[in-house]
């Protein structure tokens, strides 16, 4: 079975709309914590830390309003 890895491109979404981590977070109306873990696609929200496991359907919902987008522009799944 191959070793598939599931990414979030919210960080390139938000650098292509020329947003950084603290206007993304300001402006998608997000946590800090929530705005960093989305951000770095980390657990814990540092930029070398764990994979991020989960994601919230309220989460989903307010990238996906907020980069005007489907969960397929969100997701990148590869390995498959």
């Amino acid at each position: 079975m191959a070793c598939m890895a599931v990414r979030l491109r919210v960080k390139e979404l938000a650098e292509a709309r020329g947003l950084n981590l603290a206007t993304f977070q300001r402006e998608a109306k997000l946590g800090m914590t929530t705005a960093r873990r989305l951000w770095n696609n980390t657990s814990d929200g540092s930029p070398h830390g764990p994979s991020l496991r989960r994601l919230d359907y309220d989460s989903l919902e307010v990238l996906c309003h907020f980069f005007h987008c489907t969960p397929n522009d969100l997701i990148e799944i590869t390995g498959t």
